[in-house]
């Protein structure tokens, strides 16, 4: 899918909800997905202390924002109405905009996150600007989650363990045909 119009759609949508479930507003409902242990695993994997400034892209309406402890947390996303419910229901710093154009300076968070949205991304190369951008805004390390092998969605993009490497991969959380990736800088 090279137009991210659909996913934009869906995304919004969600965020208009006035459930205030955040699991149901980040896309977990119908998955056997444990938000907090995944979030868990992020703490984990990337050694995220409370001392930390941490970076979440993609963070949605805050699912795995609220198990995140550090210094300063910011999260940015595409969809607006995701950002104004993730501000109104955990009070974070968390802004519009686009994964692969990250409005920060370069080296300003210590860990930088991302976790169930490549699989949304338009395209490849979207996916390797957005790699880009988050190699330059971390300091220590960074962890993208949740990449799809396969799918039951034709609308989802996969990705291969071979294309990344120099990461350190890692199982899926709780989705077989998924893994995960952490680079450290």
């Amino acid at each position: 899918m090279e137009d991210m119009t659909y996913w934009k759609e869906v995304w919004e949508r969600k965020g208009r909800d006035t459930t205030k479930s955040l699991e149901v507003l980040d896309g977990y409902e119908d998955t056997t997905a444990n938000v907090a242990e995944i979030a868990k695993n992020i703490i984990k994997e990337l050694d995220i202390k409370e001392t930390d400034r941490v970076l979440e892209v993609a963070c949605g309406a805050g699912g795995l924002a609220q198990y995140i402890k550090c210094k300063e947390y910011v999260g940015v996303d595409y969809s607006s109405s995701l950002v104004k419910k993730h501000i109104e229901l955990l009070n974070n710093s968390v802004l519009t905009g686009e994964a692969n154009d990250l409005i920060f300076k370069d080296k300003t968070f210590d860990k930088v996150f991302c976790f169930g949205a490549f699989h949304y991304f338009p395209n490849q190369e979207y996916a390797k600007k957005a790699i880009n951008e988050m190699k330059r805004v971390a300091k220590k390390a960074i962890l993208i989650g949740d990449l799809p092998i396969t799918s039951h969605r034709e609308e989802h993009l996969l990705y291969n363990m071979n294309d990344f490497k120099d990461w350190k991969i890692i199982e899926g959380y709780y989705n077989p045909n998924r893994f995960n990736v952490v680079y450290n800088l």
